[in-house]
Formats: structure tokens, sequence, C-alpha cells
């Protein structure tokens, strides 16, 4: 039998840590597959340890199948690196749904929280090779998928026990938000099953308030350990207080016994579920078909699609590949489709067992087109895969497939600072992050500049739209193409209604193609403390008076102001992506 090769058509999502790369599976006498390629961390292909784990891991998980888990077909190796072959799903992750901007009906809400604790349940018996419950650990909106055909699947498994942790002073985005108190105060390896169902409560209680759990407290670990979390909004009925407070207990044997438990609680209180359908429909008002994200992630599929299509036939020893996957230190970008003899083996599957947290420190690849395998015959296919070496041609989520970005930022620590007063949370202004684009070059990297090359026709796609300046000059709104000298440029990006004001360095290499950047602009949140009555603005805008909700703001540049009786408090900043900051406005009596 033909063995299944694959064309790697770009990375899904720039980021930290492992980062998914969008996949073809090929395979003689059957239609071109869209998978998922979830990069290992550097770190654990380094580790015999760790990556022993992961094989165990990743082997257990194969043979999970279920419509709520993310479905892992496999483990490959390539030129060093590994990566876990997973389904992909049209959708995206579920902390993306909930911050489109709208919240969630509560019907969908139900639904959400439900799914999770179905697949969540699921990996609780099926358990690991020992008999013992498969333990997440790890249930965050960040780790949810949730496909726009309305069904929300686990991601994760498979690589729970090697998935990113906490160095450096760095942290995974809301991992420490969503924290049960036996984490805190044993670290993971004290998961277990009323673990999960904690989670579960923290997930239900976001679905249905719009925020984050503890976001709102100063010392969230203290919080997390010692106090409940906030009343739902009075609109929702005060039974779903009953689930949440139960799940959520800070003593594990006061919560619900099982993922299964949890789910029948909320089920009661909730009726009958909305359908999938749905939910879908929902979906399509949230991120429309005709959305940048869609459109780009469909269209690269299809180009994929159309170019095999296109070749003659190729055989099982010469796979082609098309694209490049993604590694931890941006490799040389190289492009059109050098023919590589480098099948690589994929691990075999075992008997049930799994592990706890995604690969990705960000959401992971969306979920759903690869049919699931029978633990027999979809393990013995997969034992078949052969993965070439990656060659990078790029191609985002947010932008046609023409160029490969990465971003050389270093995110914010997401640790809330203790705060101490105003001074305590001063900011410091890092550079811009640079980023680099490079079209493709038959797979030989050549001398740059090309001779007669004087300018490179760039493309910019930001999300959101704003206004942009190259260097300082004002060329239009996003997106846009426009002519660039080979070299550094400063991007700078406005946007006066959403109080938005940042900037981007991106490298332009000489080249007669066009070359593409995608840019997606983080967003932050911010807290103020202020006293009762006090007038608070914002970028020059009036928010009304103290006390005020945690607001959510574009990174940036950005001034609050606070005034009472005479008295003023300011502060400028700038607010990086996922940072959270919260300020005490300490007023003085304005001078003369």
């Amino acid at each position: 039998m033909s063995q299944v090769r694959y064309e790697i058509l770009g990375p899904l999502i720039p980021g930290e840590g492992s980062r998914p790369s969008l996949a073809l599976a090929i395979e003689d006498g059957a239609p071109p597959q869209p998978v998922v390629l979830v990069w290992a961390p550097a770190d654990v292909v380094q580790d015999a340890a760790m990556l022993s784990r992961l094989r165990r891991e990743t082997e257990r998980a194969v043979v999970f199948d279920h419509p709520n888990i993310l479905r892992v077909h496999g483990l490959v190796t390539l030129d060093g690196r590994v990566a876990r072959v997973t389904e992909f799903a049209d959708g995206e992750s579920l902390r993306q749904v909930l911050e489109s901007g709208q919240r969630l009906p509560l019907p969908f809400a139900a639904l959400i929280a439900a799914d999770v604790a179905k697949g969540v349940h699921y990996a609780h018996v099926a358990g690991n090779d020992d008999g013992t419950p498969l333990i997440h650990g790890d249930i965050r909106p960040e780790t949810v998928m949730v496909s726009f055909n309305g069904v929300c699947k686990v991601s994760g498994y498979g690589a729970l026990g090697v998935a990113p942790r906490e160095r450096n002073g760095r942290r995974v985005r809301n991992r420490r938000l969503y924290s049960a108190p036996e984490q805190l105060m044993g670290g993971r390896e004290a998961s277990s099953v009323l673990t999960d169902v904690f989670l579960l409560g923290l997930l239900l209680y976001e679905c249905l308030s719009g925020r984050k759990p503890f976001q709102d407290s100063i010392d969230q670990d203290k919080a997390i350990l010692n106090r409940p979390l906030p009343p739902l909004p009075a609109e929702v009925p005060l039974r779903f207080n009953e689930v949440v407070r139960r799940a959520t207990a800070k003593r594990s044997g006061d919560r619900y016994p099982s993922a299964l438990a949890f789910r029948d609680a909320l089920v009661e209180v909730a009726g009958d579920l909305s359908s999938s359908a749905a939910f879908a429909e929902y979906l399509t008002k949230v991120i429309p078909a005709n959305s940048e994200a869609r459109i780009a992630r469909k269209k690269m599929i299809e180009q994929g699609i159309a170019e095999v299509a296109s070749r003659a036939p190729i055989t099982a020893s010469a796979p082609i590949i098309r694209g490049a996957a993604p590694a931890y230190t941006p490799p040389p970008i190289s492009g059109s489709a050098p023919t590589i003899t480098a099948p690589m083996p994929v691990i075999p599957p075992a008997a049930p067992s799994a592990p706890n947290a995604p690969f990705p420190a960000g959401p992971q690849a969306p979920v759903a087109a690869v049919p699931p395998a029978a633990p027999g015959a979809g393990a013995a296919r997969f034992r078949r895969l052969a993965v070439p070496i990656a060659v990078s041609v790029g191609a985002l989520l947010f932008v046609s497939a023409v160029g490969t970005v990465w971003s050389t930022r270093k995110k914010a620590d997401l640790a809330i600072p203790e705060d101490t007063g105003a001074a305590s949370n001063t900011v410091n202004f890092e550079p811009p992050v640079l980023l680099e684009a490079e079209a493709p070059d038959a797979g030989i990297l050549k001398a740059m500049p090309t001779p007669n090359v004087t300018r490179t026709m760039v493309s910019l796609a930001v999300s959101p739209s704003v206004a942009v300046a190259v260097d300082g000059r004002p060329v239009g709104a996003s997106p846009l193409t426009v002519p660039l000298t080979p070299g550094r440029h400063l991007l700078t990006f406005t946007d006066e209604s959403k109080g938005l004001k940042t900037a981007r360095l991106i490298d332009v290499r000489a080249t007669t193609d066009t070359v593409s950047f995608t840019i997606r602009l983080g967003m932050g949140s911010v807290l103020l403390h202020a006293p009762s009555g006090a007038k608070v603005s914002l970028d020059g805008q009036d928010l009304g008076t103290a006390p005020l909700a945690e607001r959510t703001l574009f990174e940036g540049e950005h001034t609050l102001r606070v005034t009472q009786n005479g008295a003023v408090w300011e502060k400028a900043f700038v607010l990086q992506g996922d940072q959270r900051l919260v300020f005490n406005a300490d007023l003085e009596p304005k001078s003369e």
C-alpha cells in the first residue's frame, strides 16, 4: 500500500514554543486531506526522558476516538524535530470566540461546557496504560477548539505531560488564572479528576460571564486559594451560580465527583441543550465565512490541493514539500518545491492513555477534516506516514500563502504585578516587533539584493484594520500593498476610535516577488483603582466615574486621567499584547 506524505502549507499562527503547521496528508488513490502538525518545543526533543514521555502519551492518544476530543493521528520525526499529527477543523479556539466582542448567549455557553465535559470524562474513563484516569489539568479557552460546525473539542491529549511550562518569569497565557488550588500548592503533578472538574467550572464561569476567573484580583493566587468567584451577571439565572460554586469548591472533596456529574448538573439547570447546528449558525455571525482569517485558510488549502492535482504522480520514496515547517528559531525561507527523499516513521499507537496540556502556548490548530480512524486501522495507517524535511514558503493564518512571518518580540510576563501604587506599575517600552518575510527561491538561498530590483512590493494585512504609516508617511488603511526599498522600515498603526497606536519594525528584502506580512495586534487589559466618584478618562475619552470594571485595550500607547475635587492623577503607559496592568490613582492637588 502507498505511503501517506505531507505537503506543508504554512504556519497557522505565529507564537512561542511549538507552532502548528497546516499541511496536506497525501496518499495515492485518495484525495488530499488537511491535517495539522504540532511541533514539539526544542527542549523536549533534546531531552531523552521528555521525548520518551511524549512518545508514550502520543501512542496512547492515538486510540482516543471521541467527537469532543481533538483527534491525534501519530508522532513524526523530521530533521531532528518532532511533531504530533492531529486532525484539522475549520474553526477557532474558544478564546478567539470569547474575544470576538460578543458575549455568549446562555444556551451556547452551557453547550460549550457540556461538550468539553464529555470529552474530558471520556479521557478519564479511557485512562492511562496503567489504568489510572488520564487527567488534562490545563482546560482553558486556549485549549478548547470550536469548529464552525458547532462542535467543541478538547486539544492537547498526546502531549500534556511535556507542554510548555512557566519558565524564566514568563507565563503561558491565562494558565495561572485557570489553576486549581491543589495545582498552586503541589504543582501540576497534584492534578486529579477533581482538578479537571474545577477547571470545567472556571470555563463555564467565563462562558457565562464573559470575564476571566479571578481577573479582578490583585493577588490572583490568593484568590484561587481562598476566595470564591464573583457572582455571575444578574441576567444569568441563579441556579447556574450553584453549579459554578460547587465545581470550583476550594476543597476537592466538595466538588462534583466526576466531569460527567458536572455535565449532568449543568444540563439539569440549563434544560435541553442547544443544538450544534444552532451554535454553528451563531458562529457564522461572530466569525463570518468571509472573514479575513477564514478566507486565508480556505485559500491556503485550496491552492495546496490544486498544486497537488496539477503535478505528475509522485512516489512514496520522493515526497514533495511545498512549504516549510516552522521551527522554534525561524529557518531561512525557501520555497518552491524541491524533491526530498526523507520519509520518517510515525510512532505506532498503543492502548488507551493520555497526557496533560496542549503543545502550543497559544491557541492550537482547529479541528476536523481527516476522518477519524478506528483504533486498529487508523493506527496502522498512520504508522505508514512519512514527513518530509521542511522548506519555508510561509503563509500565515491572516494572509494568503505568500511569505512567512514570524515575531521576534518577547511577550510580556502575564503575571500581575504586585500593586503598591502608581509608581510600581511603570512599564518599560520594548522595541517594536521585528518581522521578516522572503519570497520563494526554488529551494536555494540566493544572494540578495537582485541587481535590477530597487523596490519590493510589500503586502500588509493588519488585524484589526488600521491606518498605516511607513517611516512616518501615511500610506492608507490596511490591507494594502506598497512598494518599499529593501531594508528596515517602521510601521505605525493607528485607529483613534479604538484608542490604538502602536508600531512594528519589518525587514524587507530585495526581490521581484511580492512579500507579505500579516500582523495581528494584541490586546491586554487595565484595572484602575480610584476613589469612588472620581472622573476617569482614557486617551481623552470619558469613561465615567469610579469604580469602573476592568477594561480591555489594544496594545500600544495609552493615557489614563483621573480627577476629583480639583485633584488630578495622570498616567501614560505602553500596554503590550496579553498584558494586564493594575493602577492605583493617588490623587494630588492640581498644581497651579
